[in-house]
């Protein structure tokens, strides 16, 4: 079990899997539906959060190329804007596309949903990167 888990979340930010309900019927989440918005969401960023009780950190840059690190283990992948409304994040394993939601009252709060198996994904955004 600890391999699936650590397998999709090589694929995925990071996956919540006990959240309870969608957050798009909340109206504390605002729907992320413009290209330039997830850009800047994704350049020169840094997420935080933790995924299967572990912590994680990921770091994107504005060329398209990242890096999650979560325990010892350290994933290269790359990401890019599909259509207007998703992110799509490639690594060795799989390709994952999510649609995002921005949380009203704290912007670098973001809620994203996995387009294919619909897992929600919650992180935390902060502004620049370590050299990678």
């Amino acid at each position: 079990m600890k391999s699936r888990n650590i397998a999709f979340l090589t694929g995925a930010l990071i996956c919540m899997l006990s959240a309870p309900a969608m957050p798009q019927s909340s109206k504390n989440w605002v729907d992320i539906k413009d290209p330039k918005e997830l850009r800047a969401i994704y350049s020169n960023k840094t997420f935080r959060g933790k995924a299967f009780g572990e912590p994680f950190v990921a770091h994107y840059r504005s060329d398209g190329k990242g890096i999650l690190i979560s325990g010892e283990l350290r994933t290269p992948r790359t990401w890019e804007v599909k259509g207007k409304d998703q992110v799509c994040v490639t690594d060795a394993m799989a390709t994952n596309c999510f649609k995002f939601q921005r949380n009203k009252t704290n912007r670098n709060e973001i809620v994203a949903t996995q387009v294919k198996d619909r897992f929600l994904l919650q992180f935390t955004v902060e502004d620049g990167i370590p050299e990678f």
